[in-house]
């Protein structure tokens, strides 16, 4: 309604300046009636103003404590009260999450601040400093405008000092884990068979030499020995090349079991460790592979 009699004011006041610019000596008389038109869809815009200035000033003034109490006190337990927020939690968050997260403004509510970062990166990590000499006023603020005096501080600490360490670490230690023994679980479950993918042979090196998953080094040499001496081509004259063939299978597989049963010499280095278990992520991959390339 302001606006509409704003807009019929300041297009009277357009039109008249025009009929000043295109004068006619037939339209004086008119001139005194839209005088009187600006002046009256003035005085309404003024009182328009000063009414909603006078309401929202006594009308919509927000209650305070000794009106909603009936000129009394209010009494709230502090288990219901807004907890002030720790400067100690939000400097560890401030370290701990980095520059990219800025959990620390999302701690504090400053979510537009939080977003604004992230989008900037902090404004080549400069925003990020900033934010460790202003974390002391963004704590205060926050706890003056939405926490009242005597409300207690939140239990941040606990969580942010014991659990989420405890949570970092377990998750490390759960990686480490499987990056070590992940192709052994896989190995166990059936999912992929990286002995015989280490090997190179047609089946799992114990079938090879008739063993059971769970035979020794002792029992492998002894298997070796048997079938060696049953496919060695001395003793099989004319079999040729399946007796080569099978020779070469054997000789894979117990070379493959020794290398997985036999200690490991005392002057083992940790690249050597690290490359055993790389060839055994290869073979993981591999087997992956060739089960999409058959699947598709």
């Amino acid at each position: 309604f302001c606006s509409s009699i704003l807009g019929q004011w300041l297009w009277g006041c357009l039109a008249a300046s025009m009929d000043d610019a295109t004068w006619d000596p037939t339209q004086d008389a008119t001139h005194d009636d839209d005088d009187d038109v600006s002046i009256v869809a003035l005085t309404h815009l003024v009182a328009i103003i000063g009414i909603c200035w006078l309401c929202c000033r006594f009308c919509c003034k927000p209650a305070t404590r000794d009106r909603i109490a009936g000129n009394g006190v209010v009494e709230v337990a502090e288990e219901c009260l807004q907890p002030k927020k720790r400067l100690l939690s939000s400097y560890f968050l401030w370290l701990v999450c980095g520059p990219l997260a800025n959990a620390h403004l999302f701690y504090l509510g400053r979510y537009m601040h939080a977003f604004t970062a992230a989008w900037t990166i902090n404004f080549g990590l400069i925003g990020w400093l900033l934010d460790a000499i202003l974390l002391p006023s963004y704590v205060r603020a926050y706890n003056a405008k939405y926490t009242a005096p005597e409300a207690p501080y939140d239990r941040s600490r606990g969580p942010l000092l014991i659990r989420l360490p405890a949570l970092f670490l377990t998750t490390l230690l759960v990686i480490a884990y499987l990056a070590v023994y992940g192709p052994w679980v896989l190995q166990r479950c059936g999912v992929v068979d990286i002995e015989r993918i280490a090997a190179q042979t047609e089946v799992n090196p114990y079938e090879v030499l008739g063993l059971t998953r769970a035979a020794g080094l002792a029992e492998a040499k002894a298997a070796y020995r048997k079938e060696s001496l049953r496919w060695h081509p001395d003793r099989n004259i004319g079999c040729g090349k399946e007796c080569e063939a099978k020779m070469s299978e054997v000789a894979k597989a117990f070379e493959q079991i020794k290398k997985r049963r036999a200690p490991p010499p005392p002057d083992r280095t940790w690249q050597a460790w690290l490359q055993d278990i790389g060839s055994d992520w290869v073979a993981v991959f591999e087997a992956l592979s060739s089960y999409t390339g058959k699947s598709t």
